[in-house]
């Protein structure tokens, strides 16, 4: 076991070593908590794992600059069951049932709104521009209005360009360089998923 303590943690959002149950501790936990998740064993386990590895004040974000090795102490740390070699991967691939959404929610909720509010606005322009750039051009304009039509057409081309690669520089932030949960999160989170609390 690694030599971290509660003290360590104190500047988290919620502190994942507090010895209470983590929604015993922090009520307001409830509100990220997917419903296969509500009842679980694992749910007290998997909330301390999410925040010891995403939280951007864990000491473990601080510290342990591996990725893989910072998962693997967050889950000793965490009292998760690390000798179930198998059951770990799901965790540590976010495939476990309901960690997914629980770890974006707890991202956008608590700890990175801003950069979420961006990747909402740039994918909404984005949709927009090409929205705009697939409608034909009228021939029945004039020359001009077409070639106007056209060159407006390049401009937002590079806007969609351009906003791609900021896109994937907040995605890249929002989970803090974790490929793998980028991955798999990017098929599911929208604006209105996030917004929308389990019932």
């Amino acid at each position: 076991m690694s030599n971290y303590n509660q003290k360590h943690f104190e500047n988290c959002t919620f502190n994942p070593l507090n010895e209470r149950p983590m929604t015993e501790a922090y009520p307001v936990l409830w509100d990220i908590v997917p419903a296969e998740l509500t009842g679980s064993a694992e749910l007290d386990g998997l909330l301390r794992y999410l925040i010891l590895v995403y939280d951007p004040k864990s000491a473990l974000v601080a510290s342990e600059r591996d990725l893989n090795y910072r998962k693997g102490i967050a889950a000793e740390l965490a009292g998760l069951a690390v000798e179930q070699e198998e059951a770990m991967q799901q965790v540590y691939m976010c495939k476990a049932p309901g960690l997914l959404d629980m770890t974006c929610k707890f991202l956008v909720r608590f700890i990175k709104s801003k950069e979420w509010a961006a990747i909402a606005a740039y994918e909404y322009k984005f949709w927009e521009a090409i929205r705009l750039i697939m409608q034909p051009i009228d021939n029945e304009k004039s020359d001009r209005e077409q070639l106007d039509a056209a060159n407006k057409k390049d401009v937002l081309s590079a806007s969609i360009d351009e906003g791609l690669i900021k896109l994937e520089t907040y995605y890249k932030q929002f989970f803090g360089e974790d490929d793998e949960l980028e991955r798999r999160a990017k098929r599911r989170m929208t604006p209105e998923l996030m917004a929308r609390k389990e019932a």
